[in-house]
């Protein structure tokens, strides 16, 4: 039985839940291997039949016991039981030597914890975390977007993946003066940001309180979102980088 579409709370923008759940079997072996982000988002979308637009980020690492663990952050606070309706489930993926059709291995995962993320408020700290980054952003240029918005504190780490590696993913803590935008062109570059509380945006539109599925407004390209937050006049052109250049042209 496919599961049940989440329901979400009333106001999805203001609070999030994490799960996490670590595939522990390959065909009634012991699992050794590790998922690609795409077969993460494959198992979210046809196996467990939900929308990769609830997920804010993901995380994942091998444990202590092998398995593969995979932490997913959601929009909004969702029953785990219509999330997750039994304790574990199979994802079947082609077999890399795969001889024929029927050729797939069976990889066993289940759920092994979840928890109500409290949406941060003006005011509160918040540990913030920005992807996409590139290796050429310096976190400084990051700190200068993100003080606009509140307090930001120099300390920052970089996101390690499953093999231990550097990744382009930034974590620092930010006192709230007022919310971030979730995309900010910080120096010549796209990124997210995600912390519990986030006012979350249309990939589509930019604007807030729908997600794309349910959009109905006209596409706005994302030159067109920095253009926008230029003209706001609350932002300097420097923080902009390379972006300035694109659109003095």
């Amino acid at each position: 039985m496919a599961p049940k579409k989440p329901t979400a709370s009333k106001d999805p923008q203001t609070d999030g839940t994490r799960i996490i759940f670590e595939t522990y079997g390959i065909n009634d072996k012991e699992f050794f291997g590790i998922l690609s982000e795409d077969e993460i988002v494959h198992i979210w979308e046809k196996v467990l039949g939900h929308s990769v637009d609830d997920i804010f980020g993901m995380s994942y690492k091998r444990s202590m016991n092998r398995c593969f663990r995979v932490t997913v952050v959601l929009n909004g606070q969702l029953s785990i039981q219509e999330f997750f309706p039994a304790p574990t489930f199979v994802y079947r993926r082609r077999h890399i030597d795969a001889k024929s059709d029927d050729d797939y291995d069976s990889i066993h995962c289940r759920l092994i914890g979840y928890d109500r993320l409290e949406p941060v408020k003006i005011g509160q700290l918040a540990r913030v975390t920005v992807s996409t980054c590139d290796f050429t952003v310096a976190p400084t240029d990051i700190v200068k977007w993100l003080s606009k918005f509140g307090s930001v504190s120099t300390n920052y780490c970089y996101v390690k993946n499953s093999v231990g590696l550097r990744t382009d993913t930034i974590e620092t803590e930010i006192q709230l003066r007022k919310h971030v935008p979730e995309f900010l062109p910080v120096a010549g570059k796209k990124v997210q940001v995600f912390y519990p509380g986030i006012p979350k945006a249309c990939i589509k539109c930019y604007r807030l309180g729908h997600m794309k599925r349910n959009c109905k407004k006209p596409k706005m390209e994302w030159i067109d979102r920095v253009d926008e937050l230029r003209k706001s006049g609350e932002f300097e052109d420097e923080l902009f980088g390379s972006w300035i250049a694109i659109l003095d042209q």
